[in-house]
C-alpha cells in the first residue's frame, strides 16, 4: 500500500500536480479492497470508515484518471453501465469472466490470448498500450440452478 502511495507521489511530482491527503486516503482505501470496485463502493467504504472526513464522490471521480495514468488501477470491466476497477500493483496481468446471473467475477490468464492479440497488433501495425478482456456468461452454479 505504501508503495502505491509513493508511486502516486512520484506521479504528481513528475506531472507538476499537487498531491493531497484525500488522494492518498483514496489510494490507501482502494488498496485495502481485495476485490473489484466502482466509485460508489469506494465512496461508501471511505465514508463508513472515516466518519469525520468530508470527502465528496466528485473527489474520487477526479482522482480516478490520475490513478490510472499513474499505473495504480485499471478499468476491469463494465457492470450494468458502471465501470469497475481493480488495483494493479501486486497483481499479475489477467482477464475476466463475469456471470450475468450472480455477478461472480472469475479472473484468469491465458498466454495464447495475449500472443494472438499481439500478433494482430503487429499485423495491423498497431501499438497496444492496454486492453480489457471480459467474457460474459453463466457460471456452473447458475447454469445448474436454471436446469432445475
Amino acid at each position: 500500500m505504501e508503495k502505491a502511495v509513493q508511486k502516486f507521489r512520484q506521479y504528481c511530482q513528475d506531472n507538476g500536480m499537487r498531491n493531497t491527503p484525500e488522494r492518498e486516503l483514496i489510494i490507501r482505501e482502494l488498496y485495502r479492497l481485495d476485490e473489484h470496485f466502482d466509485v460508489d463502493r469506494l465512496f461508501l467504504r471511505i465514508r463508513n470508515t472515516h466518519l469525520k472526513l468530508k470527502l465528496s464522490k466528485v473527489s474520487i471521480y477526479r482522482a480516478i484518471p490520475h490513478l490510472i495514468k499513474a499505473g495504480l488501477i485499471r478499468e476491469a470491466f463494465s457492470d450494468s453501465g458502471t465501470i469497475c476497477y481493480e488495483h494493479v500493483l501486486g497483481h499479475e496481468h489477467h482477464d475476466h469472466m463475469k456471470c450475468l446471473a450472480c455477478g461472480e467475477v472469475i479472473e484468469f490468464y491465458e498466454k495464447k490470448i495475449d500472443e494472438i492479440q499481439q500478433k494482430i497488433c503487429d499485423r495491423l501495425d498497431f501499438e497496444m498500450v492496454w486492453h480489457v478482456h471480459v467474457l460474459g456468461g453463466y457460471c456452473k452454479k447458475c447454469r445448474e440452478i436454471n436446469r432445475k
